[in-house]
């Protein structure tokens, strides 16, 4: 058998009957690290509540029921409402205690992602990269340079579809660390699940179009959003906007 096949599914095997368990910084009494990334809160632009949007379809079987991906957008625009909506179904707090309560589940209630965006057609947002602080139910700047949207797209290998916003999650690897050490990161690939079909439930909710994206360039992509690369970096993208008819 190819040997990345069979890494592959070593990767997707449950190993939690290790005999030689690596012992956490948890278990080190290290300091637990933030729910979220640091952000300057001067710069925060406060999003609508995303329980007062009004959705398309509030009937959840007929959601699952029509949940699909759809390729073909219309490239129509989004009101901010829309997207505070997406936002808050992926990555929305519900509550934060101890440890941190989102619409999606975690493993351990670690969260370990950061959502960045690119609203080309939002209403009433310049077009540009944003990351959305969770905390705040806001977005902070993170760039609005020229050519940025070709580039991310390329990083995409040419996936956009038309679309009016692309989300992009990257993950902070050590947040999931922290507390599971080496079985981190299959937990981290199956919280991804989550927040991609939060993402596509929400689409369906409004009567718009969702496509998630896994094939995407690394390198190219986390230095677009401005991550390290090593401790945090891309891993999940997807695109929404009105559909075609």
């Amino acid at each position: 058998m190819d040997e990345k096949i069979q890494l592959g599914r070593d990767f997707l095997k449950s190993h939690w009957n290790w005999e030689e368990e690596a012992k956490t910084d948890e278990e080190k009494k290290v300091p637990m690290p933030p729910f979220e990334d640091p952000f300057d809160g001067r710069q925060l632009i406060a999003l609508p509540d995303p329980r007062a949007v009004p959705l398309v379809n509030r009937d959840i079987v007929d959601v699952f029921a029509q949940r699909k991906s759809c390729r073909k957008l219309s490239g129509g625009n989004l009101s901010i409402g829309e997207l505070s909506f997406i936002l808050w179904a992926t990555q929305g707090v519900r509550e934060v205690k101890k440890r941190i309560f989102r619409t999606v589940p975690s493993g351990g209630a670690r969260h370990p992602f950061e959502t960045y965006l690119y609203a080309e057609r939002v209403d009433g947002l310049p077009e540009g990269l944003y990351r959305y602080i969770a905390t705040e139910n806001s977005l902070v700047p993170v760039s609005q340079e020229e050519g940025l949207q070709r580039k991310l797209q390329q990083s995409l290998a040419g996936q956009w579809f038309g679309c009016a916003l692309a989300l992009f999650w990257a993950v902070n690897a050590y947040r999931a660390e922290w507390r599971y050490a080496h079985h981190s990161h299959k937990i981290i690939a199956l919280d991804l699940g989550h927040v991609g079909q939060n993402g596509y439930l929400a689409a369906e909710a409004l009567g718009i179009g969702c496509c998630v994206i896994g094939a995407y360039i690394q390198e190219e992509l986390d230095a677009l959003l401005g991550v390290d690369g090593d401790n945090e970096f891309a891993c999940y993208a997807a695109l929404f906007g009105p559909a075609k008819e």
